[in-house]
C-alpha cells in the first residue's frame, strides 16, 4: 500500500488502519509505505527505512521511535 491514507480524513484513515489489522490477524502480509510516522507506528511490525533509495535500518517498531526512524531517514544512523 503507497500512502494508503495520505488524501482521507480521519475517519477514512481509520478505517484503513483498521482493515489493515484485521488483515494482519489473518496472517496477510502488507507492504505499508507512508511518510506518517504516526500511521507507520499505528499498523507496522517492522519498520525498513530508505535513504535516498538504499536501505538504511530495518527495526521492530516495538523497539524504536519516531526520532530514531527520522535519523535513519536523514542519514546520521545505521
Amino acid at each position: 500500500m503507497d500512502e494508503p491514507t495520505a488524501a482521507l480524513g480521519v475517519p477514512e484513515q481509520r478505517e484503513v488502519k483498521e482493515l489493515i489489522a484485521r488483515l494482519k490477524k489473518t496472517g496477510v502480509a502488507i507492504i505499508f509505505i507512508s511518510h506518517n510516522l504516526i500511521d507507520i507506528f499505528d499498523v507496522a511490525d517492522r519498520i525498513a527505512v530508505l535513504e535516498r533509495g538504499r536501505l538504511a535500518g530495518i527495526r521492530l517498531a516495538s523497539e524504536t521511535n519516531d526520532h530514531e526512524v527520522v535519523k535513519l531517514m536523514m542519514g546520521a544512523e545505521g
